[in-house]
């Protein structure tokens, strides 16, 4: 049996160091259905509202491209913060995993391809 989506993120924030705000956001509306944040909520939903729509412009311009056809993941950094997404296996939504700047982006990548699964039957779950 899986985890309800809020409870998983709150797990999965625990153990990527760095995190400060983790949640499965709606690709196509930008809203998100769960999300586990340190921050104020509004910042955070706005957050996912322009990341999504990031996300959703980046495919777009990757798709010109000959070698990026089937851009999955995203990496975004600022001063401030990395943002990594990606989608959740064919079902219209993204996870959003954003980090201090100074943590790993490789670590990252890699425990959230570990639990994308887990991501993914908790959020079949609710819809």
């Amino acid at each position: 049996m899986s985890l309800p989506l809020h409870k998983l993120l709150e797990e999965l924030a625990g153990e990527l160091p760095g995190c400060f705000h983790t949640s499965v956001i709606d690709a196509r509306t930008g809203l998100s259905l769960a999300s586990n944040s340190q921050g104020d909520p509004i910042n955070a939903a706005g957050t996912d509202a322009f990341h999504t729509d990031l996300y959703r412009l980046g495919r777009e311009a990757a798709g010109q491209l000959s070698k990026a056809k089937d851009v999955q993941e995203m990496v975004l950094t600022s001063r401030e913060a990395v943002y990594l997404s990606t989608p959740v296996e064919e079902t219209g939504f993204l996870w959003l995993v954003v980090t201090e700047p100074d943590s790993t982006v490789g670590f990252t990548q890699a425990m959230m391809r570990k639990h994308l699964g887990r991501v993914h039957e908790s959020l079949q779950a609710l819809v």
